[in-house]
């Protein structure tokens, strides 16, 4: 049985920088409707996903922010329950380094107000080669973290850290199996909770194999997720799953992946 449905924000959710269509809004509190807990997993400080949440007016909402570093359970501030993962004293170090060597080199430029980790957003292809070479010849004095490059920043987390140690975290927390989580994603920074959810729905995942199905939108997959894995009931293929069992889901996955596609398009 599926409890918990964990989703990521940017160009999963919503397009980047932008809100959630209505239709996927409702989509969503269907999914709540059926007893499924929804949660948000993404590379935004847990106060920004606050905000987006309460907006969105769910019942329960969890927060995972900074790609795993911290988790906040509902909306109310302060919080009632919230948490930090545990990391080394080296990772706070390099990131202190780091946030004033980045500072020192590109006066004015806006960090993301984290908590935890440190995402600085260049605003040129020179800034962004800036900070690459300010890693590169910093390397000595850089431990304890792992740097992503996206589209409009660099996320500076400490190792240990990724989204699957948040979603392990949560669950440890709520006392849930891998078995009854879905993860839903688009990029790398996502891999790892596909690693660790049950079953994994892609929006648009360049590497269609990472995960057990893959739509081009998001209103197709949370249809997808409304129609078969809650109110169908299927049962949910994950890798340690029977052979046969999973074959038979992949033929209709397809299938249904196909009906979804064709009621939207």
């Amino acid at each position: 049985m599926i409890k918990l449905i964990v989703f990521d924000l940017d160009n999963t959710l919503a397009k980047l920088g932008k809100g959630l269509l209505p239709e996927d809004l409702e989509l969503l509190r269907s999914i709540e409707k059926q007893g499924v807990q929804i949660a948000i997993c993404s590379g935004k400080p847990v106060s920004y996903l606050c905000g987006m949440l309460r907006q969105m007016e769910l019942s329960h909402p969890i927060m995972i922010g900074e790609n795993g570093a911290a988790i906040q359970v509902g909306v109310d501030l302060p919080p009632t329950e919230y948490y930090y993962l545990p990391h080394s004293k080296a990772a706070d170090q390099t990131i202190r380094f780091l946030k004033e060597k980045i500072r020192d080199l590109l006066p004015g430029i806006w960090f993301q107000a984290n908590e935890v980790g440190l995402t600085p957003f260049p605003r040129s292809e020179e800034e962004f080669e800036i900070i690459k070479t300010c890693i590169r010849e910093n390397r000595a004095h850089i431990k304890d973290v792992t740097i992503y490059r996206h589209c409009d920043s660099f996320d500076i987390t400490p190792d240990g850290i990724t989204k699957y140690d948040g979603l392990k975290y949560l669950g440890q927390i709520l006392g849930l199996t891998p078995d009854e989580v879905i993860a839903v994603g688009d990029g790398v920074n996502d891999y790892p909770m596909f690693r660790y959810a049950g079953f994994s729905v892609g929006v648009h995942v360049a590497e269609p194999d990472k995960v057990n199905i893959n739509f081009p939108e998001s209103t197709e997959a949370l249809q997808y997720i409304v129609w078969r894995c809650i109110q169908a009931g299927l049962p949910l293929c994950g890798d340690a799953a029977d052979s046969a069992e999973c074959d038979k889901e992949k033929s209709l996955n397809a299938a249904v992946a196909a009906e979804v596609s064709g009621t939207i398009h």
